[in-house]
């Protein structure tokens, strides 16, 4: 067996005795290393012949690179494709026989919405003892997205279903409900005392009637019985955290702020003036003309000014249309500290952007310096991804590796423990995308300690912008794609 912290071990021992299971351990312990490995067990005692992987697009990496170190240990594993656009596996029987390899697949979440793709996964699943794994599985935490439907009907043709993921509850602790349909194969394991989702909910939220015009709904506004709700969910799930396993390096956080010019705060006050006029004082989410004024501000704290997407999770943190760039007083800030400053010593430095335009514009200007530029970002290929991790994680001396992600992207399942320093030249509204990000860099095999640098912008005579208001949101664990029109209209008063 695989050298193992006890931990480790523990996870292997506590996922081979359960056919439905949550393994939520905190980023950085090895969730994938433990899957792997237990799967391996299974298939030894010939419970599962073959496993299939749905995961982020991002993090289908990751899971390649351990498949290959475990190889590297004595591991016997077959990494078999699935073909779109014939819907097909190169695993056509995936079975494992006594001194053959385990079979494994990896599929991307965005193929699970296409009723075509779900069906070739089904019949795959269905031909075998097949065990899924659904990594990072808090994309399924929404019950009426397809991808979640799509996994529920997969899982049902499976043996065994694992989730993975180090964020279960992402934004309310309804969000198990999907999860656990997903893996209990239906409404069974921890759901089964439950009918349907709306007994679920009655039993742990508090709603309250609304009303708009002559439409009225159902709010959620606080939340019940939740020792009840852990205590059914405790035989399925395994949760560890980084403090209680490791003796990991400590992590630091600070603050700069950087002042806008005149000229661009004029820019900020109008569009601040247009979200608040967009934005009623009541309980319910913005509508998209009020939500596209918001990401404006957060744009031109960074810079620029476009057209975002309203649905950033699905267009890479982009833009429609023009997108001008207005100032630039946060790469200005930046360059002066790489290469003159406080970071200028840093050998290997992440920055993360949350925007695309940002992320170009200081891909550009680092590019005409003596360093090294990396970026990651949507829509690259595997053999893209591959090579600029390589190369940030080259050991030895080399020359200065600056690496600019963004966390839609970079956030997910990647080891980017050969630097200790993060930038965030800006922050989007996901706390899970946040502390994915974060612990990139501050997992197993980080000896230093880790800072993490927040690039606010100020009005010239330092008023909070839009900026802080994120930043003390996700230092409270906060979510803001939750946030209502009344918080927004607050914080954004409060600037």
């Amino acid at each position: 067996m695989s050298s193992l912290y006890k931990h480790q071990s523990d996870g292997i021992d506590f996922l081979t005795a359960r056919s439905s299971a949550l393994l939520a351990d905190e980023m950085g312990l090895g969730k994938t290393r433990q899957a792997l490995i237990a799967a391996y067990v299974l298939a030894g005692r010939n419970k599962i012949d073959r496993v299939l992987v749905f995961c982020p697009a991002a993090v289908r990496y990751s899971w390649r690179t351990e498949i290959e170190k475990l190889a590297a240990e004595g591991f016997s594993f077959t990494l078999g494709q699935y073909t779109p656009d014939v819907c097909e596996f190169t695993l056509a029987s995936g079975a494992r026989k006594r001194g053959k390899s385990l079979g494994i697949a990896l599929v991307s979440y965005s193929l699970l919405p296409q009723e075509r793709h779900v069906a070739a996964f089904t019949k795959w699943c269905a031909s075998g003892k097949t065990l899924l794994i659904c990594d990072e599985s808090s994309f399924l935490k929404n019950r009426t997205a397809k991808q979640t439907k799509g996994a529920l009907y997969v899982g049902k043709c499976c043996a065994r279903r694992w989730l993975l993921t180090g964020t279960p509850i992402a934004n309310s602790p309804l969000d198990l409900w999907a999860q656990g349909c997903v893996m209990g194969g239906g409404i069974n394991g921890p759901l089964k005392a439950f009918s349907n989702w709306y007994h679920f909910r009655s039993r742990y939220a508090i709603l309250k009637m609304m009303k708009i015009g002559a439409q009225r709904f159902q709010q959620v506004v606080d939340f019940q019985n939740i020792d009840e709700l852990t205590k059914n969910f405790a035989p399925y799930v395994l949760r560890r955290e980084k403090k209680d396993c490791l003796d990991l390096p400590k992590k630091t956080y600070e603050v700069r702020e950087v002042a806008l010019k005149q000229e661009t705060w004029a820019i900020y006050q109008e569009l601040r003036k247009e979200a608040l006029l967009c934005l009623p004082d009541k309980e319910i989410k913005p509508e998209p003309n009020a939500a596209v004024r918001i990401l404006r501000l957060c744009q031109l704290t960074s810079g620029h000014v476009g057209t975002p997407m309203i649905d950033e999770t699905k267009t890479g943190y982009g833009h429609t249309g023009a997108c001008e760039d207005v100032s630039g007083e946060k790469l200005d800030w930046l360059f002066s500290e790489i290469f003159g400053g406080e970071l200028g010593n840093e050998q290997s430095l992440i920055i993360w952007c949350r925007w695309r335009r940002e992320r170009e514009r200081l891909a550009e200007a680092l590019r005409e310096e003596k360093c090294d530029v990396l970026e990651i970002f949507g829509g690259q290929s595997e053999k893209q991804r591959s090579e600029v991790l390589g190369a940030f994680s080259e050991p030895g001396p080399v020359r200065r590796r600056i690496l600019l992600a963004q966390p839609h992207a970079g956030g997910y399942g990647l080891n980017l423990t050969s630097a200790s320093v993060a930038v965030y030249m800006s922050n989007d509204f996901s706390y899970t995308g946040r502390i994915q990000s974060e612990d990139r860099c501050h997992r197993i095999g980080q000896v230093r300690n880790v800072t993490y640098v927040d690039v606010l912008a100020t009005g010239p005579k330092g008023q909070r912008t839009v900026d802080h208001h994120i930043l003390d949101c996700l230092r409270a664990k906060k979510d803001l794609a939750a946030l209502t029109c009344a918080g927004w209209r607050k914080a954004l008063s409060d600037d």
